[in-house]
């Protein structure tokens, strides 16, 4: 979705992450001669909307999602329509489904109603939208990935309550033979330090991953060292995250 226009509702021009991402960064309305306002989208680690704000940081729209994109509550603060869902997904509000591109999701199944269009050679089921929705993407209803580096960064962020619009530190690498090497991000926000932690592998098995922590006890810049990591992976599947390795 690049725009859309309707005789009921303003002209909707649609702006994205980066070229390449269809997860929703700000939209920018305008109603014919009136002056044009640009609202922005704060979403999931899936990229899914989960609320719309104005230029002051008003919430405009806020949703709660199950996990596979059922609605909870949608809450309309003013009279205004957000019907992107997941990633690629637009969703039609007479028949509840999402459009998918290349077919319709239904997110009270957490399954597309058309079957795969490659037949088996997509696996054997030939429904299924992922293997995880929270960590899983399918733009185009074709072929699911992983969770991206930035978007499992930025969730790293929203947790820590790092404003977005913070620049990225730079990382240092910390080689530690007792614990996990590591890569450290370090923030100050309200005169905390906060940190998010990637780790490449972990003893389990587990793939790329961030953890976040802070400053109450410990340095995770300094080796042989215990610092407060905060529970939780980011992501949380054994896979991690796609093209982290080496990621500066």
């Amino acid at each position: 979705m690049i725009q859309e226009t309707g005789s009921n509702h303003p002209t909707s021009l649609y702006i994205y992450t980066d070229q390449n991402s269809y997860e929703p960064l700000a939209r920018i309305d305008k109603d014919g001669n009136q002056e044009q306002h640009i609202r922005y989208f704060h979403t999931d680690l899936n990229g899914c909307p989960e609320e719309l704000t104005d230029a002051n940081g008003k919430i405009l729209w806020e949703c709660s999602f199950q996990l596979w994109g059922k609605r909870i509550h949608e809450i309309e603060h003013e009279p205004i329509e957000q019907n992107l869902r997941y990633q690629g997904q637009y969703l039609d509000r007479e028949t509840g489904l999402h459009y998918n591109t290349f077919r319709y999701y239904d997110p009270d199944i957490g399954r597309f109603t058309q079957p795969d269009p490659i037949g088996l050679l997509g696996g054997l089921n030939l429904y299924q939208y992922a293997p995880n929705g929270l960590t899983w993407i399918d733009p185009f209803g074709l072929m699911c990935s992983n969770t991206s580096f930035k978007a499992a960064f930025r969730e790293a962020k929203r947790r820590l309550r790092i404003p977005r619009n913070t620049n990225t530190t730079k990382p240092v690498k910390v080689y530690d033979n007792k614990y996990e090497n590591r890569m450290v991000w370090e923030y100050k926000v309200d005169g905390n330090k906060k940190y998010i932690i990637l780790h490449e592998e972990d003893k389990f098995g587990r793939g790329p991953h961030f953890h976040t922590a802070d400053d109450l006890h410990g340095d995770p810049l300094q080796p042989k060292v215990r610092y407060n990591q905060h529970g939780g992976h980011i992501p949380e599947n054994m896979t991690g995250i796609t093209n982290a390795k080496g990621r500066k």
